[in-house]
């Protein structure tokens, strides 16, 4: 009998491995499937700017510079310019921020409280210095200002709602204020002595065609230190997030200082505008935050030093 016992240990063997199996299957097809430890799809970004009518965005360098953040935060994201009567996106942002959630703007602390600002100064920091346009008649009467207390003499024409408006009459300086639109009309009509506009601007103001007497102010550069910056809605941390880091992977891989250096409203400004031998006045920005102070620190360029920009000095 105990040979015959011996002789049954091997498939009892073999039969309690079959039935091990088989039960260890059964609770494994009870288990979850296992899951990677992959980071969810981000929601597509859905960005929303405002355009007035006959204002093209494509030639404006900040809607390059916004396109240009996007495409370089690696988020899917749609963009759409709503057409308003006039430009007020501040305005528009807060009346119905789902609309427009996004716009450019030259920064004051109120602004920094009320809307995400992305704290990168944009175009370096350039769009404190400014030149004018004016009536080529009056070119003899510009020549003649040697300081600011001689600029006090002329009217500047400024935006309503725009910040280097406050700024000027903070220095004492004269201000004719209205909407965009009409700022060039005004001049041409007399109500205004010069259109103060960053050099980053100024060439694409100019229409020789439609406005044969109004030139550039050829023997001044004023200079005070101000921030464009993106301004999101407060509630939209993701679009900050993503301008931010966009901005900054742009100007470290070059992509910034190229859109510059080819963008049609600045390619050539740097070599028509005579930056160096024009006299420089300068005037205080009592405005500034001291974290756009700060950032001003930071990312500033001097004009007059532009060579130094790759990309961008020596394209010329």
């Amino acid at each position: 009998m105990r040979t015959k016992s011996f002789q049954w240990l091997p498939l009892l063997v073999v039969i309690s491995a079959i039935l091990w199996i088989m039960c260890s299957a059964g609770v494994m097809a009870k288990l979850p499937p296992v899951t990677t430890n992959t980071l969810p799809q981000q929601p597509t970004l859905q960005v929303r700017v405002t355009q007035a009518q006959g204002v093209d965005l494509d030639k404006i360098i900040y809607f390059a510079l916004l396109k240009l953040a996007l495409e370089k935060s690696g988020r899917s994201y749609v963009l759409k310019a709503i057409y308003v009567p006039e430009i007020r996106p501040v305005m528009r942002m807060h009346t119905n921020p789902d609309l427009i959630n996004v716009f450019w703007k030259g920064t004051s602390p109120a602004f920094e409280q009320e809307f995400l600002p992305v704290r990168i100064p944009l175009l370096h920091g350039l769009l404190g210095y400014r030149l004018f346009l004016i009536r080529k008649d009056s070119q003899a009467q510009f020549d003649q200002v040697k300081t600011v207390a001689d600029l006090a003499h002329f009217r500047a024409l400024l935006g309503r709602d725009w910040i280097d408006t406050e700024i000027y009459r903070a220095n004492h300086l004269p201000v004719v204020a209205s909407f965009y639109p009409n700022l060039i009309p005004m001049l041409a009509a007399g109500r205004g002595d010069y259109f103060s506009r960053s050099i980053l601007e100024i060439n694409q103001e100019l229409n020789t065609d439609q406005y044969p007497e109004i030139s550039i102010e050829q023997s001044l550069l004023l200079y005070y230190p101000l921030a464009m910056y993106f301004f999101v809605a407060p509630d939209n941390q993701a679009l900050h997030d993503a301008l931010y880091q966009g901005l900054e992977k742009a100007i470290a891989d070059g992509s910034y200082n190229n859109l510059l250096a080819t963008h049609p409203s600045t390619r050539d400004l740097f070599k028509t505008l005579h930056l160096s031998e024009r006299r420089l006045l300068m005037i205080e920005n009592p405005l500034l935050s001291e974290e756009t102070r700060a950032v001003l620190a930071k990312y500033v360029i001097n004009p007059q030093d532009i060579s130094s920009l790759p990309g961008i000095g020596n394209n010329h």
